[in-house]
């Protein structure tokens, strides 16, 4: 199902938050393309929001673990993966797929 957000477009190598259903998540634009997590580090809980985009990664700012933007993957085997959700942009809304 897909759900409206209340969120800007972020502009390139940016991030916004919002939240959604009780959930914090976080919209990036990264390489010209919008991606959306989860805003919450899945190692210490900490707004990734807070850290920051290269090279397609998300980096948090408390401990420098970072997680691919196209799959959630963790920088480290002993880190979960980044929780992600579809994502996708109509005119100036913004759209994401969420689990019934």
């Amino acid at each position: 199902m897909w759900i409206k957000v209340n969120a800007n477009i972020p502009k390139e190598g940016a991030m916004n938050e919002a939240l959604v259903d009780g959930n914090d998540i976080l919209i990036a634009r990264s390489e010209g393309k919008l991606y959306c997590a989860l805003n919450s580090c899945p190692h210490e809980d900490i707004k990734l929001t807070l850290g920051c985009i290269k090279d397609n990664r998300i980096t948090c700012s408390l401990h420098g673990y970072s997680f691919s933007l196209n799959s959630g993957q963790s920088s480290d085997s002993d880190v979960e993966n980044l929780q992600m959700f579809g994502v996708k942009q109509e005119g100036n809304d913004i759209y994401i797929e969420v689990q019934q």
